[in-house]
């Protein structure tokens, strides 16, 4: 998931809460924190996944620490 989250806070928080999520898991951030790997088991359809977890988790985060 390319990340809009620029901070160690921000990611981590995002992270975290991705995790905490059934059937998914955050597993790493590339190096220059601009992804984030995320393993997802039911997944038909990862643009799908990945705008409603930009749009759900990762834009309620930045809203909170920004």
């Amino acid at each position: 998931m390319p990340l809009d989250a620029k901070t160690d806070a921000e990611i981590t928080l995002i992270a975290s809460l991705i995790t905490l999520t059934p059937g998914t898991l955050s597993m790493e951030v590339s190096e220059d924190k601009s992804t984030l790997f995320i393993h997802a088991i039911y997944c038909d359809d990862e643009e799908a996944l990945i705008q409603e977890l930009k749009q759900g988790f990762e834009r309620k985060v930045l809203e909170v620490l920004r």
